[in-house]
């Protein structure tokens, strides 16, 4: 039986941080934790966010972790591949690693230039990267958002981070729909599950409505946690007022798992909690209607039940969305011109919207579109 563990924390307060993550990883894989010598973090660094954005993963529970497992005399790395072509000291300087590193012993391992493994899970190949493997203890810590593509991204979603660089983008262009970039995500968790020692959701302040960077910013005040990712997520979508098939990956990895919704251990005070005004319209619908059309009317369905990006006139030029588009449909800004997404390429994949920084890339939905999630 699959437990979950759950604190409510409304601050980022080292001590309260340092408390939940001792309790919680007492958890974990105790006897992996003891013979290991180098731990990996994986945070979202999704990019150049500052915490209080509610994008990436909050520096101080950073620390919190960073100063348990160094007390255990371990190794620490602190690793991710960040999003399209996002400068990786920009932002391990922006996200507070930079200051992390400066006043503890860790090492920050840049996933996307480190080498890579191509492994195959059910057919699908996934290059994930070579440090994912040279580390014994892996803690996997994700961020409690909503996502434009899959609705919902936390432990399992936060994997995509092994990924390095830029082949994250090609993998949008050949999967740019939720159904099949959920089958990568699934194969992608198939192949490394074995290896996670224990993952974590930062709660205390998440995202609502389109995330997973230009949603609202909530004060949800929980730190989540569990030695199984699938019960992980499965446990905060619902806490959020997702069901189980608004989120297109969740059903799958819980039988890989071998889980049972109905099976999943919480806190007693958290058996029927559900955050309260949460706004997930805008990300659930999506797969419910494309998930009962048949693969080859999945284009056609798109014309008419659809969400396409645009630039808006609050873009400061700074050309990110162009350089994180994954099939060159962004033309780059001009002196006196905006970019401009060519309607014909796009693929609605919804990386310029996830990786601009400035929160200038709005969401066209049509008629239908809006009538439903009304």
């Amino acid at each position: 039986m699959p437990k979950v563990q759950i604190r409510r924390i409304e601050t980022y307060d080292l001590q309260q941080l340092e408390a939940a993550v001792a309790d919680f990883l007492g958890h974990a894989n105790r006897i992996r934790i003891k013979r290991s010598k180098r731990v990996l973090l994986k945070p979202n660094l999704l990019g150049a966010f500052p915490p209080e954005r509610a994008v990436t993963t909050h520096p101080v529970l950073l620390e919190a972790l960073i100063r348990h497992f160094l007390e255990l005399g371990k190794e620490v790395w602190i690793g991710d591949s960040p999003g399209g072509t996002a400068n990786v000291e920009q932002v391990w300087q922006t996200c507070g690693l930079k200051d992390l590193a400066s006043r503890y012993p860790v090492k920050l391992v840049n996933l996307s230039t480190s080498g890579y493994r191509e492994l195959k899970w059910n057919g699908i190949p996934v290059k994930i990267s070579e440090v994912f493997w040279q580390c014994g203890i892996v803690i996997n810590i994700g961020k409690y958002k909503t996502h434009g593509l899959v609705g919902f991204t936390g432990a399992l979603k936060n994997l995509y981070g092994l990924v390095p660089g830029l082949i994250k983008t090609d993998y949008h262009s050949r999967y740019p729909n939720s159904v099949d970039f959920s089958h990568l995500l699934l194969a992608l968790y198939g192949l490394t599950r074995a290896r996670l020692s224990y993952s974590f959701i930062d709660g205390i302040l998440g995202m609502d409505w389109i995330g997973p960077s230009g949603g609202r910013v909530r004060k949800f005040g929980l730190l989540l946690g569990s030695r199984s990712v699938s019960s992980l997520d499965f446990t905060a979508a619902r806490m959020m007022g997702f069901r189980l098939d608004d989120v297109p990956y969740l059903s799958e990895a819980l039988q890989m798992d071998g889980v049972l919704p109905s099976r999943v251990q919480v806190p007693t005070s958290f058996r029927n909690f559900t955050l309260p005004d949460v706004d997930i319209r805008a990300v659930k619908y999506s797969y419910r209607v494309l998930r009962r059309v048949p693969r080859f009317a999945r284009h056609l369905v798109q014309r008419y039940y659809s969400k396409r990006p645009f630039i808006s006139d609050r873009c400061k030029k700074c050309g990110i969305c162009v350089q994180s588009c994954p099939v060159q449909a962004i033309s780059p800004p001009g002196r006196f011109t905006l970019p401009k997404i060519d309607p014909r390429k796009c693929i609605k994949c919804m990386c310029c919207h996830e990786m601009c920084l400035h929160g200038a890339v709005d969401i066209h939905k049509t008629f239908l579109t809006r009538m439903i999630e009304k």
